[in-house]
């Protein structure tokens, strides 16, 4: 008997039964009997805060009882007949002892055909209270395994809400919780899948093989069924075998793997948390009904901050898209702008040109400003301009502009005309926009400018005068009425001085107006020049870039012209012709008269041909007067001549037989002259003609 006591003893403290009141029970129903000799065993518990009442029979069968079995008496055990115990036979002794002093925790029963002795009285007493002491000690520790259970689920759901919190982007969230779960919960393994399009792609603690870091959709693994199905999966130990692969999760330490689908709105499926449990964790605590509870709150944990990434990420990859559209867009307006503007500007001894354009610093729009610079022959037009707008449709209409003002200028036409014929060319676009210019022809012989406004500021002088700025009458802009015209002004600059053009974005500033960059431009400018009256185009052109005092809200064009001045060596003289043929006798003796004067009668002859047929031409077919200038430059030993009259037709070359009296007249100058060519002015033309002395 004392050695079966001592083998109850051992039965009721072995570590395989503790923390499990069920199993232990059981071992202790099994002892017991076999103890004391009896034929059969029941442990009666009656419940507690954490287990409900039990009562087990012969160790192995459980019975469902509504009301206790046995009534348990506080003190010794009793002995009693055994009818109405539930499962035991009617006949025979049974013997109660109770598992603690007052009864009131339950009692072992032991029953058998023969009564017990006084001696198997108290043997029974020690194995009920040794079993009520085992049974107190697996209560305290099922209460501390369930508070230890809480505790850690407490502490992965606060770990979670922390990570998730912290984590902003969909890569960082699927790479920092499956090490939590694992840390908190000291489980074998956890991975979050994501789906991406019609693939998982995941991460692990322990690490994935990089073949498992993306799985399909539609594949033969846990993670793709439940993700499927929306219904999380348990997977014991022995379905393992029933998939191909257990996504990244060892099959040999692998007891029970819980996946658990990641559903957002509308019950869409984002992808898919997984947890595993080795073999000896999952035979010590199954999982419950708490455990699918506490990983479905993970879940939903995940999932709420899964989608607030995602719209993150998309909003981030939207900007991302935007700023390279933008940058995109940016180029492609630079490249325009450059494409639409002069790669060449006009090379004259005496005369620099420089040009700036700044875009504006906010957005990306393509502007209309634009400039420009056309050799003229013995002129250069300098021009400058701005498209109302900042689109591409502006941007489009100031190459077409500017292509026009140059080919105006080209034909010869003073700034006045081209203007006027610009201006009718917008209103018949109808592009309901209107453009600002100006346009001035400086004469580089005798340093005259002649200027014309539609709508544009004037242009800026720096000369031996001082700084000032163009007199003019500035007309409407372009495309606004289509009777508008341009009157011109005439400037002569004294010596060395500079011509400076610019559109309003180098002096306005939003919301206060032009006055305080004029006042910098104008300082700049006289400063600059004041310093070094030799100041080169393009020092002049950056010393007023650098000084705009504000950030560019519109954008800015700007052209710069240095001019040396006329020297002794050009000179030039002018004659009204009247109305008569006689008139041509008249210009002859006055060239031969300029040309000695000038120390240039080598020039004469072929001069004199020149002139004749140019006047003659003016005096017959322009019906009035006509008027002759002659300019000389003695250093280059080149003759200009002009004739200018009030007729806007430009003289025609025609077929001249053998027999014909006339006709000839351009041909002629066309075979002498160096080179000619025509300028249409507002109300006539001037024709000019160029011969220099040959060099051997």
């Amino acid at each position: 008997m004392f050695e079966g006591l001592h083998r109850h003893l051992l039965d009721v403290t072995h570590p395989r039964v503790a923390g499990d009141l069920p199993a232990l029970l059981r071992a202790a129903a099994r002892s017991a009997r076999s103890a004391l000799g009896a034929e059969h065993s029941a442990v009666w518990f009656a419940g507690s805060g954490a287990h409900g009442p039990l009562y087990l029979l012969d160790g192995d069968v459980f019975v469902d009882v509504e009301a206790p079995p046995v009534a348990v008496a506080p003190g010794r055990p009793r002995q009693s007949r055994p009818a109405g115990l539930p499962g035991l036979p009617a006949t025979g002794s049974a013997l109660v002892a109770p598992l603690d002093a007052d009864g009131a925790r339950g009692a072992l029963v032991l029953t058998r055909a023969t009564g017990f002795t006084a001696q198997e009285e108290q043997a029974a007493a020690v194995l009920a209270l040794s079993l009520g002491m085992a049974v107190e000690t697996t209560l305290l520790a099922a209460a501390e395994r369930v508070a230890a259970t809480a505790a850690a689920r407490a502490a992965l759901l606060e770990r979670i809400t922390g990570l998730l919190q912290t984590s902003a982007t969909s890569a960082q969230i699927t790479a920092r919780i499956p090490p939590a779960v694992v840390e908190v919960l000291g489980c074998l393994s956890s991975s979050l899948h994501v789906l991406d399009g019609e693939d998982l792609v995941g991460a692990s603690d322990p690490p994935l093989p990089e073949a498992l870091r993306r799985v399909r959709r539609g594949a033969d693994t846990p993670v793709s069924q439940a993700v499927r199905t929306g219904r999380p999966l348990v997977v014991t130990r022995e379905q393992v075998a029933g998939y191909r692969d257990l996504d990244g999760l060892d099959p040999d330490r692998s007891g029970v793997v819980l996946v658990v689908p990641l559903r957002g709105r509308d019950d869409v499926v984002l992808g898919a948390l997984t947890v595993g449990w080795d073999d000896r964790a999952s035979s010590r605590s199954p999982l419950e009904h708490s455990d699918l509870d506490l990983f479905a709150a993970v879940a939903a944990q995940i999932t709420v901050a899964l989608e607030r990434a995602q719209l993150l990420d998309a909003e981030r990859s939207s900007r991302e898209a935007l700023s390279r559209s933008h940058e995109a867009l940016a180029v492609l307006a630079r490249d325009l702008q450059r494409g639409l503007l002069p790669t060449r500007l006009p090379a004259r001894d005496g005369l620099q040109v420089a040009t700036r354009y700044a875009p504006a610093l906010a957005g990306a729009d393509i502007g209309g400003d634009w400039y420009d610079a056309v050799d003229c022959g013995g002129d250069v037009a300098l021009i400058i301009g701005d498209v109302q707008g900042h689109s591409t449709r502006a941007a489009g209409l100031m190459g077409q502009l500017r292509t026009a003002v140059r080919a105006y200028v080209s034909e010869g036409h003073d700034p006045s005309a081209a203007l006027e014929r610009t201006n009718r060319l917008l209103v018949d676009l109808d592009a309901g926009l209107f453009a600002t210019c100006c346009l001035l022809r400086l004469d580089t012989a005798t340093g005259v400018v002649t200027v014309a406004s539609a709508g544009h500021p004037a242009p800026l002088v720096v000369d031996d005068a001082g700084l000032h700025e163009v007199v003019l009458d500035p007309g409407p802009p372009l495309g606004v009425d289509p009777g508008a015209t341009y009157p011109t002004a005439k400037h002569r600059l004294l010596g060395r001085g500079a011509l400076v053009l610019h559109t309003d974005g180098v002096v306005e500033v939003l919301g206060e107006g032009s006055e305080r960059g004029e006042r910098v431009l104008r300082a700049t400018l006289q400063e600059a020049v004041g310093a070094d009256p030799g100041r080169s185009a393009e020092r002049l052109a950056s010393a007023v870039m650098d000084a705009i005092p504000h950030e560019l809200t519109d954008d800015a064009a700007l052209l710069v012209a240095t001019f040396t001045g006329s020297t002794a060596g050009r000179l030039d003289a002018s004659l009204w012709l009247p109305p008569d043929i006689r008139s041509v006798a008249s210009a002859r003796e006055f060239l031969r008269g300029r040309l000695l004067a000038w120390s240039a009668d080598e020039l004469a002859d072929e001069a004199e041909l020149v002139l004749s047929e140019l006047v003659t031409n003016a005096l017959v077919h322009a019906g009035g007067g006509a008027g002759l200038t002659l300019r000389f430059d003695g250093a280059a030993r080149r003759l200009t001549v002009e004739v200018e009259d009030s007729s806007t037709r430009s003289p025609r070359e025609r077929d001249a037989g053998p027999d014909a009296l006339g006709g000839r007249g351009l041909a002629i100058v066309e075979a002498v002259a160096d080179a000619w060519g025509v300028r249409t002015t507002g109300d006539g033309k001037t024709v000019w003609a160029e011969l220099a002395v040959e060099v051997d």
